[in-house]
């Protein structure tokens, strides 16, 4: 019989690996909005930083949960590529509380920078960009669909068994990752991932108010519903499209052979 430690392993692999995720992408955010930068050097380090911390995720929980670091992930994998569906939430939860702590990390580290950003006494508190992202709410969904679809489409590819990326995924994911963010997002305002979003965005409502979640006509709910339907419209282009299609012109080669 499986020990607890063995239960909990990937669980806690998820947790890590969000948390790592979290903290590195959103103190480069916090980086950007605490520093003078121009507007293209700030979207192109965002992205960069957000590539990177999904490959630091990826890289350091794949080889125990998977390193799906993303609730949108997890479920167009248990949809279409076999994940137990009894491992869903308990990954989702982990997901989301790895970004909660991973925010909070940030907040430790850049508490005093954020105190200091001039706050009008008027809407949100300027620190919470450091945290949440904020769009208006049919662009964001659109911006988040289109993203999201395209990162997934390409982490199935490059996780696929036959893929020659295979051996480099982290890394190739967190490329893909980046490419999405920089070509499809304004700068700082995407999440291709509903916990990278509301685990600090719950954070944010403890240390910066509630009205977190009604900014912009409660957009909240956009960076969650985006990349769940960018996700399972990614991954069902590629398992049956792509793959399909891959896999019966790979055959007749071997017919052929």
């Amino acid at each position: 019989m499986p020990s607890f430690r063995n239960v909990a392993a990937p669980y806690w692999a998820e947790f890590i690996g969000t948390l790592v995720l979290t903290a590195v992408g959103l103190g480069a955010t916090a980086q950007s909005l605490t520093s003078t930068s121009s507007q293209q050097t700030e979207a192109i380090s965002s992205s960069v930083a957000w590539g990177t911390a999904v490959t630091l995720g990826i890289w350091i929980s794949e080889h125990v949960s998977g390193g799906h670091i993303n609730p949108a992930v997890t479920l167009a994998r248990t949809v279409f590529s076999g994940f137990p569906i009894s491992q869903l939430a308990g990954y989702i939860a982990a997901q989301t509380l790895g970004a909660f702590a991973g925010a909070f990390l940030v907040w430790i580290n850049f508490a005093s920078s954020l105190a200091g950003l001039e706050h009008k006494g008027h809407g949100l508190h300027p620190a919470t960009g450091a945290f949440i992202t904020s769009n208006e709410v049919g662009l964001g969904l659109v911006n988040e669909i289109t993203a999201t679809f395209i990162f997934v489409m390409a982490l199935f590819a490059i996780t696929d068994q036959t893929s020659n990326a295979k051996s480099i995924a982290p890394l190739a994911q967190g490329l893909a990752f980046a490419g999405s963010s920089l070509a499809l997002s304004s700068p700082l305002q995407l999440a291709l991932n509903p916990a990278r979003d509301f685990g600090p965005r719950v954070f944010a409502a403890f240390a910066y108010g509630l009205d977190v979640f009604a900014d912009h006509s409660f957009y909240f709910w956009v960076p969650i519903a985006g990349p769940v339907i960018g996700a399972l419209l990614g991954a069902f282009v590629y398992e049956w499209l792509v793959k399909r299609d891959a896999e019966y012109h790979h055959a007749l080669e071997e017919g052929a052979a």
